[in-house]
């Protein structure tokens, strides 16, 4: 008689792995619902975090303005990546929902896949109640948001370890007939599981398991018990295998608790990566015997967690940021020249229009600033003031305050800027615009007016920085939408994932220029004591300097990365 073939379990929405040592690890991604449970909670904590912020640092006066801003930015941009980068991938929301982030090769989430995740955020919320952020959710078979698809994560649950449940101690029988591998597995699934059932349930399996291997359905559980331990003793030898290896698998859970506890590499235990591929090899053998789902489970969650940790990226983060800024930032902006001079050509070119016409046609400025902004424009440079700019009234105690306004508010529209790239990069086009008319708009007015000396003079310095990093944040922003546009011989979610992860670099370069600029700005370019022909060759010295760094920093034979 030919081997008997029960029905095989249903496919589900598990997103297989293939490692580099040749076995599938199985993750199970997370839906709409429980994603958006775990961000109510965040949402909730942050927005306890900052009533806690404004009473508590309220308290402090301008000094406490100051700081409350910032730690308004940090709560703002980056609550998010700091757990997930700092915390296995889990967020509060996310780890009381049993989630977590990982890359799509199910490695835990680094830095910049993190960073690209959380600023991407901001056109998943467009047009309101992260409408596109869900509508993705629902279309992507693995639930993946738009800052997922760009980013190459994924949201998985967290699996965890379930008990092995223990067969009753009958004897085993021999099958009546022979069983393929998947009628096997199906007998020794019931008969693990058959605990866990209602009598009903139970003799309703029973029946079905019975018919091919010809059994009374009225009394087939028994047997079908006696059956399986008979294949688990004898046939399969799957007892006999965990015997031998229990004590091996023990060890490596207790090393990869120790790992995910401490986050240390694993360089550390030389033992590490030859158990983890004993352990692949086992998981490949009992795939191959057959063995119980059960035994299966266990092998492939071990196998998970070791991946994680003998993969992950572990190079030290200030290395990393050294690297960067003495080489690897002026380096990447003129390999991607090309988006720089897009984004320069739009953002100047606009600011040069539109500051000529309004210097030509005066009325013209209330045409895109309303007139109270505009007469708080004249107030803010007003030759006669004792501080220039935003203000401008204020002591020298205050620069703080200023500082931390700056930093919120300038970095905050370099995230929307490269974000509104999602958007076929019609946001990024967007922000370009809109605040190159708006920045020439107020200087063609204010030079128009008589205030060209203070006005100039204020912003040449963190000029050269500010603007500068506005460029490179619209230049990240119109490589998302190229990608997504023009994705050449690349998939378009591949095209996105790659225009995403140069693009998040330059955003990061472009924040550490809004941070120079941003205390220059609080703390020099307010300042009334100097000169104006002072701060012209400070600000032309600053420019030669970011033009000198972008032209030269990284060329060296051996520059840092």
């Amino acid at each position: 008689m030919p081997p008997a073939h029960l029905p095989t379990a249903l496919l589900d929405n598990r997103h297989r792995v293939e490692t580099p040592e040749g076995i599938d690890l199985l993750l199970r991604p997370a839906g709409l619902v429980p994603r958006a449970l775990a961000f109510a909670v965040d949402l909730a904590i942050r927005a306890a975090i900052l009533l806690t912020l404004v009473l508590g640092f309220g308290l402090l006066g301008k000094f406490g303005g100051g700081l409350s801003a910032l730690l308004l930015f940090l709560v703002q941009w980056w609550y998010m990546v700091l757990f997930e980068v700092l915390n296995q991938g889990r967020t509060p929301g996310k780890q009381w929902m049993g989630l977590r982030v990982v890359h799509d090769d199910g490695t835990p989430v680094g830095w910049a896949a993190s960073l690209t995740r959380n600023l991407l955020r901001f056109a998943d919320m467009l047009p309101f109640g992260y409408f596109l952020g869900a509508l993705s959710c629902l279309a992507h078979p693995a639930f993946k948001r738009l800052g997922d698809i760009a980013a190459g994560t994924l949201v998985v649950y967290r699996d965890q370890p379930a008990e092995r449940p223990a067969l009753p101690e009958i004897e085993a029988q021999s099958a009546p007939i022979e069983l393929d591998r998947e009628a096997q597995r199906a007998l020794i699934e019931f008969a693990e599981r058959r605990a866990t059932l209602t009598p009903e349930r139970s003799q309703e399996l029973a029946a079905l398991l019975a018919e091919p291997m010809q059994l009374s359905a009225s009394n087939a559980a028994p047997s079908l018990v006696a059956i399986a331990q008979g294949l688990l003793r004898t046939t399969l030898k799957q007892e006999a295998f965990e015997r031998q290896h229990r004590i091996e698998w023990e060890t490596f859970a207790t090393q990869l608790d120790s790992l995910e506890r401490t986050r240390s590499g694993t360089t550390g235990n030389l033992d590490f990566p030859a158990a983890y591929r004993r352990l692949c090899q086992q998981l490949a053998l009992a795939e191959a015997r057959g063995y119980s789902s059960q035994l299966l489970e266990q092998l492939r969650q071990l196998a998970l967690r070791g991946h994680q940790q003998l993969y992950r990226h572990r190079s030290p983060l200030l290395g990393r940021l050294l690297g960067f800024i003495l080489g690897g930032f002026a380096r990447l902006v003129r390999a991607e020249w090309r988006s720089v001079l897009a984004s320069s050509l739009l953002f100047y070119g606009s600011l040069l229009g539109m500051g000529l016409l309004v210097f030509a046609f005066p009325e013209l400025v209330y045409s895109l600033v309303p007139a109270d902004q505009v007469a708080q424009m004249e107030a803010m440079y007003d030759p006669d003031a004792s501080r220039l700019g935003r203000f401008g009234e204020r002591g020298s105690a205050d620069d703080w305050l200023m500082f931390g306004y700056y930093v919120m508010n300038n970095i905050g529209i370099a995230f929307q800027t490269f974000s509104g790239g999602l958007l076929f990069g019609v946001g990024s086009l967007f922000f370009l615009i809109f605040n190159g008319l708006t920045i020439g708009a107020v200087a063609g007015h204010l030079s128009e007016i008589g205030y060209h000396q203070p006005f100039w003079s204020f912003v040449i310095g963190h000029g050269a920085f500010e603007l500068t990093a506005i460029t490179l944040a619209g230049a990240a922003g119109l490589k998302l939408g190229a990608a997504l546009i023009a994705p050449g011989r690349h998939r378009r979610g591949e095209a996105l994932r790659l225009a995403a992860a140069c693009g998040v670099r330059l955003v990061a370069g472009a924040t550490l220029l809004l941070s120079i600029a941003a205390f220059i700005e609080a703390y020099w370019s307010s300042m009334t004591y100097s000169s104006a022909s002072i701060k012209y060759v400070v600000g032309a010295l600053l420019w030669l300097l970011v033009a000198l760094y972008f032209a030269f920093a990284g060329r060296s034979r051996h520059a840092t990365d």
